[in-house]
């Protein structure tokens, strides 16, 4: 029924799951990211970054708990609401 709106969607999706993000374009996580990340988290139901990102296959765009993917920040309030 709306094609274009599907489309923009898999491609979003696309992206997340198989696109690239200059190191350098990362995102370093300091104390108030990671206190946005684990309220993000909280609201998912998952304790750490790791397993949330392993569910959703964004595991590659992790880096612990140091930087992070703008996709996956993102991602993460998307889905959190």
């Amino acid at each position: 029924e709306r094609p274009i709106e599907e489309l923009r969607r898999l491609y979003g999706l696309h992206h997340a799951l198989f696109g690239e993000t200059p190191r350098s374009d990362w995102l370093a996580v300091d104390d108030e990211l990671r206190a946005e990340l684990h309220e993000h988290l909280g609201k998912l139901g998952y304790k750490s970054l790791a397993d949330w990102a392993g569910v959703e296959n964004l595991e590659e765009r992790v880096d612990g708990e140091d930087a992070i993917d703008p996709v996956v920040l993102d991602a993460l309030r998307g889905k959190s609401g």
